[in-house]
Parts: C-alpha cells; sequence; structure tokens
C-alpha cells in the first residue's frame, strides 16, 4: 500500500492547532452517547466543541462524513497503520478530536491499529463505556502504547472512577485505562495557560489516572 491509497482509504488524519500529533476526526453528529448527552443541559456535550468554529465549514463536514464510512472499509487497519509507521514522528497519536467509538468492530480495530504502531502512543478518549466493557470482558487485550481514558458525562461531574477501575481490574488491560473529566475551574491540563497548546504535555497519554480539562 502507499501513502495515497492509504489517505484515500481512511480519508486522511487530521490536525489541529492544539495537538503535538495527529489526529482523525469523524461526525460528533455520529456520536451515539452524545447524542443523547447534547440534549442534557450541564452535560459535556451540551455546547459541543465539534459544532462549532472551524468544524462547521463544509469541506470538513464532507471529509468526517468520508472517514466515518470509510471506517469499515476492508483495508482500514491496514492504511491506518501504513500512515502512522511513516511519519517523521510517530511519538502520539489522539483518537477522535471529533467524533467516538462507533462499534465493538471499530473499537477492535483501533486496537488492532495501536498493537501495530508499537512506536506510536495512543490516547483513546470516550463517553462510549459499553463498548469498552463489552472489548475488556471479552478477553481482549488493551495494547501496551494505549491509554483509554473514559470521560465524564457532566461539567464538573466525578471521573467514571468506579466503572474504570472495574474494567482495569481485568488482566488483559490492567493499567490501561484511566478517566478524564471537564471543569469549570482548576482544570489539571495546562492548556489554557499556555495558549490554549498542549505544548510540551503529555499526561494525557500518560498513566495519570485523571486529567481535567477546562470547559471550553
Amino acid at each position: 500500500m502507499n501513502t495515497l491509497e492509504a489517505k484515500n482509504i481512511v480519508g486522511g488524519l487530521t490536525y489541529t492547532s492544539k495537538m503535538p500529533c495527529p489526529s482523525i476526526s469523524i461526525p460528533a453528529q455520529a456520536c451515539q452517547m452524545g447524542s443523547k448527552l447534547v440534549n442534557i443541559k450541564g452535560s459535556v456535550c451540551e455546547d459541543c466543541y465539534a459544532f462549532k468554529g472551524m468544524y462547521r465549514f463544509k469541506q470538513g463536514i464532507e471529509a468526517r462524513d468520508r472517514r466515518l464510512v470509510n471506517i469499515y472499509h476492508e483495508k482500514w487497519v491496514e492504511a491506518m497503520v501504513h500512515l502512522l509507521n511513516n511519519r517523521r514522528d510517530k511519538s502520539y497519536f489522539r483518537w477522535h478530536d471529533s467524533g467516538d467509538i462507533h462499534s465493538m468492530i471499530h473499537l477492535c480495530n483501533i486496537m488492532e491499529v495501536a498493537k501495530r504502531t508499537p512506536d506510536t502512543k495512543h490516547w483513546l478518549p470516550t463517553k462510549e463505556y459499553a463498548y469498552v466493557q463489552a472489548y475488556v470482558e471479552s478477553g481482549k487485550e488493551v495494547p501496551v502504547n494505549m491509554y483509554v481514558r473514559l470521560s465524564a458525562y457532566m461539567i464538573d461531574g466525578l471521573p467514571p472512577t468506579k466503572f474504570a477501575n472495574k474494567l482495569d481490574s481485568f488482566e488483559n488491560v490492567k493499567g490501561f485505562i484511566g478517566t478524564s473529566t471537564v471543569v469549570k475551574e482548576n482544570p489539571s491540563c495546562p492548556a489554557r495557560e499556555q495558549g490554549n497548546e498542549c505544548g510540551s504535555c503529555r499526561t494525557c497519554w500518560s498513566r495519570e489516572s485523571n486529567v481535567s480539562y477546562h470547559l471550553h
């Protein structure tokens, strides 16, 4: 597979001004838990950033729609692996600056991509707890270079620690599941104080049990 073919299959990676690495985005409108939370006052999805700003440009909307369809392409894993392994800097990758896990097949494919890109640290934030639970309880492993963060549903809400700890107790994933929250004050994420960029911080990819992000 060459890079052009891989890009056509995946729909291309995405690059945001905040992140120190590429990501991939699919439509936030296709989020399953998010589509429920968006109608709940005080939820982290109520005023979703992926419905605003540059995410509203037609070209970006069409690209995310194509990526969503293509996650079920028979060569999607191969194409993602090619794109990640052929970057100059393979250090980090963030899953879904827009969108979330779409199905069990999708999650299994994401984990396979991580397994086949051992030089890259992967961070997968998600509100789709049920898919993660099904994956863990089926006995499948979370690769050592992947860190899954279960994202809290409500602004200033408690992290889903009990659920995360329950899943993280399974030997097949032990040490690779944490949480994240969104807060109005005193976030642990330093981005707000450094031009809304990660800068040198890589905590999201670390084994830090919970990361709190400032509401935006």
